[in-house]
């Protein structure tokens, strides 16, 4: 049975997809000690078991085997040198318009750094984003490359 999340449709919606699933063949290679920017396109009160502040640090930490440095920038907090981090890890983006998420997508990739979603980073951590891409196939396509 196919099976995707909301937030993977949410990134197809907003972002360039192939873009974001590209970027999630960063995560495997991430190791203890690099730096990673949490984009959040909100700024929304965090609450104490917040998915960008606490548990997609949590098990970035995990997956990379050791501490990461994690900066989570929320609203246009979106920072002009991307160069310092191995990784961007962006929310769905569901205050902000396609443009304004292309748009980081743009700046991240001319930087040379690779950015995924939450949706994409998380299914990727629990082994299954394979499974979650199945109805894309185009995007599963780009994962492989």
């Amino acid at each position: 049975i196919p099976l995707t999340t909301f937030s993977i449709l949410m990134a197809r919606f907003k972002g360039d997809m192939i873009g974001l699933a590209e970027g999630a063949g960063a995560l495997p290679r991430l190791r203890p000690g690099e730096r990673v920017l949490i984009a959040e396109a909100c700024s929304h009160h965090a609450l104490a078991d917040d998915i960008g502040r606490v548990k997609i640090p949590r098990w970035l930490r995990q997956f990379a085997g050791g501490n990461l440095e994690i900066d989570v920038k929320s609203g246009r907090d979106f920072p002009d040198d991307l160069t310092p981090y191995a990784l961007i890890v962006q929310c769905g983006g569901c205050t902000v318009t396609r443009r304004q998420m292309l748009a980081r997508q743009y700046r991240a990739a001319r930087q040379g750094v690779p950015m995924t979603n939450y949706g994409i980073a998380i299914a990727c951590m629990n082994g299954i984003l394979g499974r979650s891409l199945a109805p894309l196939p185009e995007e599963k396509d780009a994962l492989q490359s």
